[in-house]
């Protein structure tokens, strides 16, 4: 019996080139969104005025309050994290994909302090709250959605995409319920991860090599994911976009709650958006190909 499993490979379906050139292109929209939205939401008057009427909506009672969610989020688990995903990588003979995805989580986790501490939010708008540029929180929980699918067998990344989404969601929710964060701070977030995730996959090693582990699986479970993420990002958007206009609209607290739930959604959107390109340039949402050539001939 004859196998070559390496002309079906995933990432092995086209030139080296399309691997560098698709993931090149994620890293090079994560670096232009860090500071394009910085300077549109923090460094002018309208974006200050905008994200400082949406902490107005936060009320007193969950204001910096915090969350087991949040709390999980930790240099110790951060490290521990990067050890389990190292581990199994090792365990799956992947060791190289292994420090890749560990150097996903710590370089967005390094890069998102660093620029916490260089950016500064000046005082332009009568805004008294301090620099929150980006979110941590929502660094963390995103890179290691993406840090775990690296070493995760592709059958059950679907799973594991839906599950981490939900997860990172919720965290970039909660810090702008919590008035830890503005939406600048997660999108911030969510592109220094897109960067980071961009440059290991188009230059390091690759995550999907074409042997048994590496099967796509069944094609219901992919559909579904490709389905779940397009719709709950095109909804979440909209809705976010209704409360954002009549936030607008309103008058006295309602207008500062909606534009709250405004942020929250737009801040769930950017994530489940991320994912969503992600999934797509991984290919998972193809159908699996049954090519001759790769068939078991039998002697």
């Amino acid at each position: 019996m004859t196998l070559t499993p390496e002309r079906n490979a995933p990432e092995s379906r086209g030139p080296s080139v399309s691997r560098r050139l698709r993931w090149g292109v994620l890293a090079a929209l994560g670096f232009v969104i860090v500071p394009s939205v910085y300077a549109a939401a923090v460094l002018t008057p309208v974006g200050q005025r905008m994200e400082d009427a949406a902490l107005g909506g936060v009320r007193e009672s969950d204001l910096f309050s915090s969350d087991t969610a949040l709390n999980v989020i930790s240099v110790p688990v951060i490290l521990l994290l990067v050890v389990v995903i190292v581990a199994v990588a090792f365990a799956r003979r992947r060791l190289s994909v292994g420090l890749g995805a560990g150097a996903v989580v710590l370089a967005s986790a390094a890069t998102s302090t660093l620029v916490k501490r260089i950016a500064e939010r000046p005082e332009i708008a009568q805004s008294t709250t301090p620099n929150s540029f980006p979110s941590g929180h929502a660094t963390i929980a995103l890179a290691a959605l993406f840090a775990v699918l690296m070493v995760t067998p592709r059958r059950f990344r679907p799973i594991v995409t839906l599950l981490g989404a939900v997860y990172a969601v919720f965290v970039a929710n909660q810090t702008v319920v919590y008035g830890w964060h503005r939406v600048s701070d997660i999108i911030g977030a969510c592109a220094i991860v897109m960067f980071w995730l961009g440059v290991v996959r188009a230059f390091g090693p690759r995550v999907d090599r074409g042997l048994r582990g590496d099967r796509d699986g069944r094609r219901g479970p992919r559909r579904v994911v490709s389905v779940v993420l397009l719709v709950a990002t095109g909804v979440t958007l909209a809705v976010g976009v209704a409360a954002l206009v009549i936030g607008l609209a309103g008058d006295g607290a309602h207008d500062r709650a909606a534009i709250l739930m405004a942020g929250r959604l737009a801040s769930s959107a950017s994530v489940l958006a991320v994912v969503a390109a992600v999934w797509f340039l991984d290919g998972m949402h193809h159908a699996a190909r049954t090519d001759p050539a790769v068939l078991p001939a039998a002697h």
